[in-house]
């Protein structure tokens, strides 16, 4: 009765306020169920580009020197520390600055980032968290836990977190006492009614490792109908643990915090991110141009923000790096991101200067025997370092093996066994890091 209460309570709100949130939620609908080539698609990414591209010219410092520019491609390429540095010449004069929302970032390199959104904008991001949470199940109002890392920032108090029928959850430290503690606060949130998960794909991982050793018993009459991973790569073996424990479907997301939600992948195209055409247009460059990559490519992620008017982030490269392809999904040719190898930043290289793909090095730590957490760095060309977090049966004398078959029989590298990876600001765990970059 109270999930119910809420959802009309938010919907009636909503019309009040002319059905904004609605209204983006159908035209996110309609365009995810568009073929991607259609010409009715190229014709609304044409339209909105315009007029994105005008209102930039006309009231930002930063793009008014592009009054010539007739299209997408006559306008430069910009990273978080081009706007970084001249954060206000990328702000509209259209907007008071006090009347925007501020979404900070620490960054996956802990340097912290700030963009702002207009209203409409942000109605748009609601809108598009509506939608994809529905693809796990999500109705307005229904049972919400977030697992995150907790701060000042982010921390709501217990009555909102009431109102939201959301229950946030601390995942700073995930040591088995922790897990224990998390899975409790999770069997009481969802024993009266079910509920959809969101967190990081590194907690999916503590959990799913968890869950091998310990067994499920924790979480017997636990209700999940829906998980969803976002931030970082979600390995296979750690979407069908939590699938085959919690009896659900488990999706992972493509977003980041400047912008929102750019695409989610499903359990039959597992990480194969059908993109979010209605509120972005998404280029894939070349590493060292900004030429597009050809069909099947590896290359930088570039997102043009179509609806963020108070401060345009117009071919804002992510630091991602992934391939386009097109797949068959329903009867519609869609355009997804596949490969996706996180960010660039990360990516490792061989004794040769080849580029590895970061999930290549990860799968050939899976299922080995006593192996709890791990981190590969790579010190310099030709030079890695592995962080071990390991149980006394650990074992797999293979493991450098298969990595020298990856990186190069000259590969010089050094394991070493800890008793704990520290983790980001932001609270995630990076698996793999390259400081060569």
């Amino acid at each position: 009765m109270l999930n119910t209460i809420r959802n009309k309570a938010f919907w009636t709100l909503d019309s009040i306020k002319n059905e904004f949130v609605r209204k983006a939620f159908y035209e996110i609908d309609k365009y995810y169920n568009m073929d991607s080539n259609s010409s009715e698609m190229h014709n609304y990414h044409e339209k909105t580009l315009n007029k994105l591209i005008s209102h930039a010219v006309k009231t930002t410092k930063f793009y008014s020197g592009y009054k010539n520019a007739h299209e997408l491609y006559d306008l430069p390429v910009v990273d978080k520390n081009v706007i970084r540095s001249k954060q206000d010449s990328f702000l509209s004069s259209m907007f008071s600055k006090k009347n925007l929302i501020q979404m900070s970032t620490s960054g996956s390199t802990g340097t912290p980032f700030t963009s702002f959104q207009n209203k409409e904008k942000k109605k748009r991001v609601n809108a598009e968290t509506i939608f994809f949470n529905g693809k796990a199940g999500y109705k307005v109002g229904n049972n919400f836990i977030y697992l995150r890392s907790l701060n000042i920032k982010n921390k709501k108090s217990k009555l909102k977190q009431w109102i939201q029928n959301e229950k946030l959850i601390d995942v700073n430290n995930l040591d088995d006492q922790e897990i224990q503690s998390l899975l409790s606060q999770i069997k009481d949130y969802s024993k009266k009614e079910s509920a959809t998960m969101l967190s990081y794909a590194s907690t999916y991982d503590a959990l799913a490792d968890y869950f091998q050793r310990k067994g499920i018993e924790s979480i017997k009459d636990c209700k999940i109908h829906g998980i969803i991973s976002t931030s970082e790569i979600l390995y296979n073996s750690t979407r069908k643990q939590m699938m085959k424990v919690f009896g659900c479907d488990c999706l992972s997301r493509y977003a980041n915090m400047e912008n929102g939600i750019l695409g989610q992948d499903t359990v039959l195209f597992p990480n194969s991110f059908i993109l979010n055409e209605a509120n972005y247009y998404i280029e894939i460059l070349e590493f060292d141009s900004n030429e597009p990559v050809k069909d099947g490519e590896l290359g930088r992620i570039v997102v043009t923000d179509l609806y963020n008017y108070a401060m345009p982030m117009i071919r804002y490269d992510t630091g991602d790096v992934g391939t386009f392809k097109l797949m068959n999904i329903n009867g519609n040719n869609k355009k997804v991101i596949s490969n996706f190898n996180g960010r660039k930043i990360d990516m490792i290289f061989d004794v040769n200067g080849n580029h590895i793909s970061p999930h290549k090095i990860s799968v050939a730590f899976w299922d080995i025997p006593g192996l709890k957490q791990f981190q590969f760095i790579q010190e310099n060309a030709g030079k890695y370092r592995v962080l071990l977090i390991v149980d006394n049966y650990f074992g797999d004398t293979d493991l450098k093996n298969k990595l020298h078959r990856i990186l190069g029989k000259e590969a010089i590298i050094n394991f070493n066994k800890v008793q704990e990876i520290p983790t980001l600001n932001s609270g995630k765990r990076k698996y793999i890091i390259n400081k060569t970059l």
